[in-house]
Protein backbone atom coordinates (compact mmCIF):
# COMPACT_ATOMS: atom_id res chain seq x y z
CA UNK A 1 0.00 0.00 0.00
CA UNK A 2 2.94 2.71 0.35
CA UNK A 3 4.49 2.15 -3.01
CA UNK A 4 0.42 2.61 -4.13
CA UNK A 5 -0.18 5.73 -1.75
CA UNK A 6 3.49 7.45 -2.77
CA UNK A 7 2.16 6.64 -6.96
CA UNK A 8 -0.93 8.23 -6.08
CA UNK A 9 0.76 11.28 -4.99
CA UNK A 10 2.84 11.75 -7.95
CA UNK A 11 0.17 11.55 -10.54
CA UNK A 12 -1.85 13.87 -8.04
CA UNK A 13 0.99 16.08 -8.07
CA UNK A 14 1.55 16.00 -12.00
CA UNK A 15 -1.97 15.55 -13.11
CA UNK A 16 -1.84 18.46 -14.94
CA UNK A 17 1.24 17.11 -16.80
CA UNK A 18 -0.53 14.05 -17.29
CA UNK A 19 -3.43 15.85 -18.95
CA UNK A 20 -1.31 17.59 -21.20
CA UNK A 21 0.35 14.64 -22.20
CA UNK A 22 -2.41 13.06 -23.20
CA UNK A 23 -3.78 15.94 -25.13
CA UNK A 24 -0.81 16.09 -26.93
CA UNK A 25 -0.40 12.34 -27.97
CA UNK A 26 -3.86 12.51 -29.08
CA UNK A 27 -2.50 15.75 -30.91
CA UNK A 28 -0.33 13.69 -32.34
CA UNK A 29 -2.20 10.57 -33.11
CA UNK A 30 -4.45 12.48 -35.34
CA UNK A 31 -2.05 14.74 -37.12
CA UNK A 32 -0.07 11.42 -38.02
CA UNK A 33 -3.43 9.86 -39.41
CA UNK A 34 -4.30 12.66 -41.56
CA UNK A 35 -0.84 12.48 -42.88
CA UNK A 36 -1.16 8.84 -43.28
CA UNK A 37 -4.76 9.37 -45.23
CA UNK A 38 -2.78 12.25 -47.62
CA UNK A 39 0.24 9.27 -47.82
CA UNK A 40 -2.92 7.12 -49.35
CA UNK A 41 -4.91 8.38 -51.16
CA UNK A 42 -2.54 8.16 -54.10
CA UNK A 43 -1.66 4.44 -54.66
CA UNK A 44 1.67 5.05 -56.59
CA UNK A 45 3.70 7.80 -54.00
CA UNK A 46 6.25 9.52 -55.69
CA UNK A 47 9.70 9.45 -53.15
CA UNK A 48 11.98 12.12 -53.50
CA UNK A 49 16.09 11.80 -52.74
CA UNK A 50 15.58 8.59 -51.09
CA UNK A 51 19.03 7.10 -49.53
CA UNK A 52 20.01 3.63 -50.42
CA UNK A 53 21.30 3.03 -46.77
CA UNK A 54 21.28 -0.85 -47.43
CA UNK A 55 21.35 -3.34 -50.66
CA UNK A 56 21.75 -7.02 -50.41
CA UNK A 57 20.50 -10.16 -52.97
CA UNK A 58 18.61 -13.38 -52.03
CA UNK A 59 17.12 -16.10 -53.90
CA UNK A 60 13.43 -17.25 -53.46
CA UNK A 61 11.85 -20.44 -53.01
CA UNK A 62 11.89 -21.10 -56.75
CA UNK A 63 15.65 -20.37 -57.15
CA UNK A 64 14.85 -16.99 -58.81
CA UNK A 65 17.17 -13.95 -57.68
CA UNK A 66 16.08 -10.50 -56.24
CA UNK A 67 17.27 -7.45 -54.96
CA UNK A 68 16.27 -6.51 -51.29
CA UNK A 69 16.94 -2.38 -50.73
CA UNK A 70 16.70 -0.72 -47.69
CA UNK A 71 16.02 3.57 -48.07
CA UNK A 72 15.88 6.12 -45.51
CA UNK A 73 14.50 9.85 -46.52
CA UNK A 74 13.55 12.48 -43.86
CA UNK A 75 10.12 11.03 -43.26
CA UNK A 76 10.67 7.44 -43.16
CA UNK A 77 12.51 4.23 -43.72
CA UNK A 78 11.10 1.30 -46.09
CA UNK A 79 12.39 -1.73 -47.90
CA UNK A 80 11.18 -2.74 -51.16
CA UNK A 81 12.81 -5.60 -54.25
CA UNK A 82 13.70 -5.54 -57.35
CA UNK A 83 14.62 -8.51 -59.61
CA UNK A 84 16.36 -6.38 -62.13
CA UNK A 85 19.99 -5.71 -61.09
CA UNK A 86 20.14 -2.06 -61.19
CA UNK A 87 23.66 -1.71 -60.37
CA UNK A 88 22.64 0.46 -57.44
CA UNK A 89 25.30 0.58 -54.62
CA UNK A 90 25.04 1.63 -50.94
CA UNK A 91 24.75 5.17 -50.29
CA UNK A 92 23.22 6.83 -53.88
CA UNK A 93 20.63 8.91 -53.70
CA UNK A 94 17.37 7.52 -55.63
CA UNK A 95 14.12 8.64 -57.12
CA UNK A 96 11.11 6.42 -57.27
CA UNK A 97 7.51 5.46 -56.79
CA UNK A 98 5.85 3.15 -54.16
CA UNK A 99 2.92 1.18 -54.17
CA UNK A 100 0.96 2.04 -50.95
CA UNK A 101 -1.48 -0.02 -50.71
CA UNK A 102 -0.75 -2.28 -48.59
CA UNK A 103 1.03 0.00 -45.89
CA UNK A 104 -1.35 -0.09 -42.56
CA UNK A 105 -1.76 3.01 -40.70
CA UNK A 106 0.54 0.67 -37.51
CA UNK A 107 3.31 0.23 -40.32
CA UNK A 108 3.28 4.30 -41.36
CA UNK A 109 2.94 5.27 -37.71
CA UNK A 110 6.74 2.81 -37.13
CA UNK A 111 7.94 4.87 -40.12
CA UNK A 112 9.13 1.85 -41.12
CA UNK A 113 7.65 -0.64 -43.77
CA UNK A 114 8.04 -2.29 -46.58
CA UNK A 115 6.38 -1.54 -50.13
CA UNK A 116 6.59 -2.41 -53.60
CA UNK A 117 8.34 -0.27 -56.01
CA UNK A 118 9.38 0.98 -59.69
CA UNK A 119 10.95 3.55 -61.69
CA UNK A 120 14.22 3.55 -60.04
CA UNK A 121 16.28 7.21 -60.97
CA UNK A 122 19.71 8.01 -59.22
CA UNK A 123 19.83 11.77 -58.32
CA UNK A 124 22.40 13.55 -57.12
CA UNK A 125 23.36 13.00 -53.50
CA UNK A 126 24.18 16.32 -51.81
CA UNK A 127 27.19 15.90 -49.04
CA UNK A 128 27.15 17.96 -45.96
CA UNK A 129 30.72 19.26 -45.57
CA UNK A 130 31.03 18.38 -41.58
CA UNK A 131 30.07 14.89 -41.89
CA UNK A 132 32.27 14.23 -45.06
CA UNK A 133 35.10 16.24 -42.85
CA UNK A 134 35.01 13.22 -40.04
CA UNK A 135 35.10 10.46 -42.70
CA UNK A 136 37.07 11.45 -45.30
CA UNK A 137 39.93 10.97 -42.60
CA UNK A 138 39.53 7.02 -43.05
CA UNK A 139 40.22 4.92 -46.09
CA UNK A 140 38.11 1.07 -44.95
CA UNK A 141 34.84 1.77 -45.71
CA UNK A 142 33.94 -0.73 -42.10
CA UNK A 143 35.82 2.26 -39.80
CA UNK A 144 33.72 4.91 -41.90
CA UNK A 145 30.70 3.02 -41.23
CA UNK A 146 31.39 2.79 -37.46
CA UNK A 147 32.26 6.54 -36.91
CA UNK A 148 29.64 7.32 -39.04
CA UNK A 149 26.82 5.58 -36.73
CA UNK A 150 28.90 6.65 -33.39
CA UNK A 151 29.10 10.52 -34.43
CA UNK A 152 26.32 11.14 -37.19
CA UNK A 153 23.30 8.31 -36.45
CA UNK A 154 24.12 6.88 -39.89
CA UNK A 155 22.82 2.99 -41.22
CA UNK A 156 25.40 0.13 -41.14
CA UNK A 157 25.89 -3.09 -42.78
CA UNK A 158 24.41 -6.26 -41.81
CA UNK A 159 28.46 -7.30 -41.11
CA UNK A 160 29.61 -4.70 -38.75
CA UNK A 161 26.21 -4.93 -37.16
CA UNK A 162 27.28 -8.59 -36.64
CA UNK A 163 30.68 -7.47 -35.47
CA UNK A 164 29.17 -4.90 -32.76
CA UNK A 165 26.64 -7.98 -31.84
CA UNK A 166 29.25 -10.38 -31.08
CA UNK A 167 30.48 -7.48 -28.24
CA UNK A 168 27.36 -6.59 -26.88
CA UNK A 169 27.88 -2.97 -27.64
CA UNK A 170 25.03 -1.65 -30.06
CA UNK A 171 24.16 0.74 -27.09
CA UNK A 172 27.60 2.75 -27.44
CA UNK A 173 27.46 2.96 -31.44
CA UNK A 174 23.84 3.99 -31.75
CA UNK A 175 23.41 7.70 -30.62
CA UNK A 176 21.73 7.62 -27.33
CA UNK A 177 21.38 9.72 -23.44
CA UNK A 178 24.55 8.13 -23.36
CA UNK A 179 25.95 9.76 -25.63
CA UNK A 180 24.64 13.07 -24.78
CA UNK A 181 25.30 12.40 -21.28
CA UNK A 182 29.44 12.43 -22.23
CA UNK A 183 29.15 14.99 -24.27
CA UNK A 184 27.76 17.17 -21.98
CA UNK A 185 30.22 16.06 -19.52
CA UNK A 186 33.24 17.06 -21.60
CA UNK A 187 31.87 19.99 -22.92
CA UNK A 188 30.98 21.13 -19.34
CA UNK A 189 34.50 20.67 -18.17
CA UNK A 190 36.46 22.49 -21.31
CA UNK A 191 33.87 24.98 -20.91
CA UNK A 192 33.96 25.98 -16.92
CA UNK A 193 37.79 26.81 -16.60
CA UNK A 194 37.32 29.55 -19.16
CA UNK A 195 33.91 31.10 -18.49
CA UNK A 196 34.57 31.04 -14.60
CA UNK A 197 37.37 33.19 -15.57
CA UNK A 198 35.54 35.85 -17.10
CA UNK A 199 32.24 35.10 -14.82
CA UNK A 200 34.46 36.01 -11.58
CA UNK A 201 35.51 39.51 -13.05
CA UNK A 202 32.57 40.38 -14.91
CA UNK A 203 29.12 38.90 -14.01
CA UNK A 204 29.66 37.13 -10.40
CA UNK A 205 25.79 37.44 -10.02
CA UNK A 206 25.60 34.41 -12.64
CA UNK A 207 25.45 30.69 -11.48
CA UNK A 208 28.06 29.53 -13.55
CA UNK A 209 26.40 25.40 -13.89
CA UNK A 210 22.81 27.01 -15.09
CA UNK A 211 24.60 28.81 -17.92
CA UNK A 212 26.79 26.47 -19.18
CA UNK A 213 24.44 23.99 -19.22
CA UNK A 214 21.75 25.91 -21.49
CA UNK A 215 25.12 26.80 -23.84
CA UNK A 216 25.60 22.98 -24.06
CA UNK A 217 22.05 22.31 -24.38
CA UNK A 218 21.87 25.11 -27.82
CA UNK A 219 24.85 22.58 -28.77
CA UNK A 220 22.99 19.59 -28.45
CA UNK A 221 19.73 21.24 -30.75
CA UNK A 222 22.23 22.51 -33.73
CA UNK A 223 23.97 18.93 -33.02
CA UNK A 224 20.14 17.42 -33.46
CA UNK A 225 19.75 19.24 -36.57
CA UNK A 226 23.16 17.80 -37.88
CA UNK A 227 21.95 14.68 -37.58
CA UNK A 228 18.36 14.79 -39.17
CA UNK A 229 16.66 15.12 -36.23
CA UNK A 230 17.07 11.81 -35.66
CA UNK A 231 14.32 9.88 -33.90
CA UNK A 232 16.60 8.11 -31.01
CA UNK A 233 19.06 11.05 -30.43
CA UNK A 234 16.04 13.69 -30.56
CA UNK A 235 14.31 11.51 -27.85
CA UNK A 236 17.36 11.49 -25.48
CA UNK A 237 17.88 15.38 -25.94
CA UNK A 238 13.93 15.48 -25.07
CA UNK A 239 14.76 13.33 -21.89
CA UNK A 240 17.88 14.82 -21.00
CA UNK A 241 16.18 18.48 -21.02
CA UNK A 242 13.03 16.91 -18.89
CA UNK A 243 15.62 15.54 -16.34
CA UNK A 244 17.52 19.23 -16.44
CA UNK A 245 14.01 21.09 -16.04
CA UNK A 246 13.50 18.50 -12.93
CA UNK A 247 17.03 19.22 -11.41
CA UNK A 248 16.05 22.87 -11.72
CA UNK A 249 13.10 22.10 -9.45
CA UNK A 250 15.21 20.43 -6.73
CA UNK A 251 12.86 17.42 -7.76
CA UNK A 252 14.36 14.14 -7.23
CA UNK A 253 15.06 12.48 -10.32
CA UNK A 254 16.09 9.01 -9.59
CA UNK A 255 12.76 7.05 -9.05
CA UNK A 256 10.44 4.98 -11.14
CA UNK A 257 7.96 7.69 -10.38
CA UNK A 258 10.30 10.33 -12.77
CA UNK A 259 10.79 7.70 -15.12
CA UNK A 260 7.41 6.78 -15.80
CA UNK A 261 6.83 10.35 -17.06
CA UNK A 262 9.55 10.65 -18.65
CA UNK A 263 8.39 7.84 -20.86
CA UNK A 264 4.93 8.94 -20.99
CA UNK A 265 5.98 12.90 -21.85
CA UNK A 266 8.39 10.90 -25.11
CA UNK A 267 5.45 8.89 -25.94
CA UNK A 268 3.15 11.91 -26.37
CA UNK A 269 5.50 13.86 -28.21
CA UNK A 270 6.79 11.09 -30.38
CA UNK A 271 3.96 8.28 -30.93
CA UNK A 272 6.42 5.96 -33.29
CA UNK A 273 8.49 4.79 -30.01
CA UNK A 274 5.57 2.50 -29.45
CA UNK A 275 7.02 0.39 -32.05
CA UNK A 276 11.23 1.12 -31.09
CA UNK A 277 12.72 -1.53 -29.97
CA UNK A 278 15.87 1.28 -29.23
CA UNK A 279 13.44 3.00 -27.01
CA UNK A 280 12.48 0.18 -24.93
CA UNK A 281 15.66 -0.96 -24.55
CA UNK A 282 16.97 2.46 -23.26
CA UNK A 283 13.74 2.81 -20.88
CA UNK A 284 14.70 -0.80 -19.55
CA UNK A 285 18.25 0.04 -19.05
CA UNK A 286 17.21 3.23 -17.00
CA UNK A 287 14.76 0.97 -15.27
CA UNK A 288 17.82 -1.75 -14.22
CA UNK A 289 20.14 1.01 -13.24
CA UNK A 290 17.14 2.19 -11.19
CA UNK A 291 16.37 -1.27 -9.55
CA UNK A 292 19.76 -1.66 -8.54
CA UNK A 293 20.00 1.51 -6.84
CA UNK A 294 16.58 1.57 -5.03
CA UNK A 295 17.72 -1.93 -3.41
CA UNK A 296 21.13 -2.00 -3.60
CA UNK A 297 22.80 1.56 -3.79
CA UNK A 298 22.97 1.76 0.65
CA UNK A 299 25.00 -0.77 1.21
CA UNK A 300 28.34 0.41 -1.38
CA UNK A 301 30.51 3.65 -1.86
CA UNK A 302 29.95 5.38 -4.95
CA UNK A 303 32.86 4.20 -6.53
CA UNK A 304 31.97 0.57 -5.96
CA UNK A 305 28.15 1.34 -6.95
CA UNK A 306 29.95 2.69 -10.75
CA UNK A 307 31.54 -0.25 -11.20
CA UNK A 308 28.68 -2.90 -9.91
CA UNK A 309 25.96 -0.84 -11.85
CA UNK A 310 27.42 -1.57 -14.67
CA UNK A 311 27.51 -5.69 -13.98
CA UNK A 312 23.93 -5.70 -13.02
CA UNK A 313 22.90 -3.76 -16.28
CA UNK A 314 24.55 -5.79 -18.47
CA UNK A 315 23.35 -8.88 -17.07
CA UNK A 316 19.76 -7.51 -16.32
CA UNK A 317 19.29 -6.75 -20.14
CA UNK A 318 20.82 -10.41 -21.20
CA UNK A 319 16.88 -11.55 -22.02
CA UNK A 320 15.28 -9.10 -23.22
CA UNK A 321 18.23 -8.15 -25.92
CA UNK A 322 18.08 -12.10 -26.77
CA UNK A 323 15.19 -12.16 -27.87
CA UNK A 324 14.84 -9.61 -30.12
CA UNK A 325 18.31 -10.32 -31.41
CA UNK A 326 19.12 -14.06 -30.57
CA UNK A 327 22.86 -14.28 -30.44
CA UNK A 328 25.10 -15.25 -27.44
CA UNK A 329 28.81 -15.37 -26.76
CA UNK A 330 30.91 -14.82 -23.55
CA UNK A 331 32.33 -12.07 -25.84
CA UNK A 332 29.56 -10.47 -24.69
CA UNK A 333 30.11 -9.92 -21.12
CA UNK A 334 33.60 -7.73 -22.64
CA UNK A 335 30.86 -5.03 -22.43
CA UNK A 336 30.95 -4.62 -18.97
CA UNK A 337 34.83 -2.94 -19.26
CA UNK A 338 34.37 -1.64 -22.85
CA UNK A 339 31.36 0.51 -20.87
CA UNK A 340 34.31 2.08 -18.88
CA UNK A 341 36.83 2.15 -22.31
CA UNK A 342 34.40 3.96 -24.03
CA UNK A 343 33.90 6.82 -21.70
CA UNK A 344 37.82 7.93 -22.81
CA UNK A 345 37.66 6.21 -26.22
CA UNK A 346 34.75 8.32 -27.14
CA UNK A 347 35.56 12.22 -26.22
CA UNK A 348 39.35 10.80 -27.38
CA UNK A 349 38.09 10.18 -31.16
CA UNK A 350 35.90 13.20 -31.14
CA UNK A 351 38.97 14.96 -30.14
CA UNK A 352 41.23 13.11 -32.76
CA UNK A 353 38.62 14.08 -35.50
CA UNK A 354 38.28 17.89 -34.48
CA UNK A 355 41.95 17.81 -35.50
CA UNK A 356 41.75 15.85 -38.63
CA UNK A 357 43.83 13.24 -36.99
CA UNK A 358 40.61 10.72 -36.42
CA UNK A 359 42.49 7.49 -38.59
CA UNK A 360 45.10 7.48 -35.62
CA UNK A 361 43.55 4.32 -33.99
CA UNK A 362 41.95 2.78 -37.39
CA UNK A 363 44.25 -0.30 -37.27
CA UNK A 364 43.56 -1.16 -33.38
CA UNK A 365 39.76 -0.62 -34.30
CA UNK A 366 39.74 -2.85 -36.91
CA UNK A 367 41.45 -5.61 -35.31
CA UNK A 368 38.91 -5.55 -32.14
CA UNK A 369 36.34 -5.81 -35.00
CA UNK A 370 37.55 -8.49 -36.12
CA UNK A 371 37.85 -10.32 -33.37
CA UNK A 372 35.48 -13.12 -32.97
CA UNK A 373 34.81 -15.74 -30.04
CA UNK A 374 32.50 -18.85 -30.63
CA UNK A 375 28.97 -17.69 -31.06
CA UNK A 376 25.74 -19.29 -31.14
CA UNK A 377 21.57 -18.10 -32.48
CA UNK A 378 19.44 -18.47 -28.81
CA UNK A 379 15.97 -18.20 -29.70
CA UNK A 380 14.15 -16.97 -27.10
CA UNK A 381 10.04 -17.57 -26.84
CA UNK A 382 7.81 -14.68 -26.24
CA UNK A 383 6.41 -15.90 -22.73
CA UNK A 384 10.17 -16.19 -21.23
CA UNK A 385 10.59 -12.33 -22.37
CA UNK A 386 7.15 -11.68 -20.94
CA UNK A 387 7.54 -13.34 -17.68
CA UNK A 388 10.78 -11.83 -17.44
CA UNK A 389 9.58 -8.28 -18.06
CA UNK A 390 6.33 -9.05 -15.28
CA UNK A 391 8.81 -10.20 -12.49
CA UNK A 392 11.19 -7.02 -12.83
CA UNK A 393 8.12 -5.13 -12.14
CA UNK A 394 7.02 -7.05 -9.36
CA UNK A 395 10.83 -7.02 -8.11
CA UNK A 396 10.48 -3.30 -7.23
CA UNK A 397 8.47 -4.65 -4.33
CA UNK A 398 10.80 -7.46 -3.32
CA UNK A 399 14.62 -7.02 -3.40
CA UNK A 400 15.23 -10.92 -3.57
CA UNK A 401 13.30 -11.07 -6.40
CA UNK A 402 14.97 -8.64 -7.84
CA UNK A 403 18.38 -10.48 -7.31
CA UNK A 404 16.77 -13.50 -8.94
CA UNK A 405 15.70 -11.75 -11.85
CA UNK A 406 19.31 -10.57 -12.71
CA UNK A 407 20.77 -14.08 -12.31
CA UNK A 408 18.30 -15.88 -14.60
CA UNK A 409 20.38 -13.99 -16.83
CA UNK A 410 23.24 -15.95 -16.66
CA UNK A 411 21.25 -19.07 -18.41
CA UNK A 412 21.97 -18.14 -21.73
CA UNK A 413 25.47 -18.50 -21.56
CA UNK A 414 25.45 -22.20 -20.25
CA UNK A 415 23.94 -23.53 -23.63
CA UNK A 416 27.08 -22.14 -25.25
CA UNK A 417 29.13 -24.68 -23.46
CA UNK A 418 26.75 -27.82 -23.30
Amino acid sequence: MPLWNSFYKFFKEFQILFLFCIIIFLFNITLEFFNFTNFKSNKHHFVNNAKLIQIYKKTNKTNKKYWVLKLKTDEFTFYTTSYKDLNLSKNQVLNLFIITSNISFKDYLSKNFYAPSYGFEVSEEIKNPIISYFLEQHKDEKIKEFYGALFFALPISSELRKDISHYGISHLIAISGYHIGLLFAFIFLVLTPIYSFFQKRYFPFRNLKFDISIFIFVLLIAYAYLLGFTPSYVRSLVMALWVFYLLYKNIKILNFYTLFLSVFLCLALFPRLLFSIGFLFSVMGVFYIFLYLHHFARYFSNFINLFLVNIWTFFSMVLPVLYFFPLISFQQILAVFLSFIFVIFYPLVLFLHLINFGHLLDFLLLEFLNFKMYAMELKLPFYIFISYILLSFVSVRFKFLALFCVFTNFIPFVFIVI
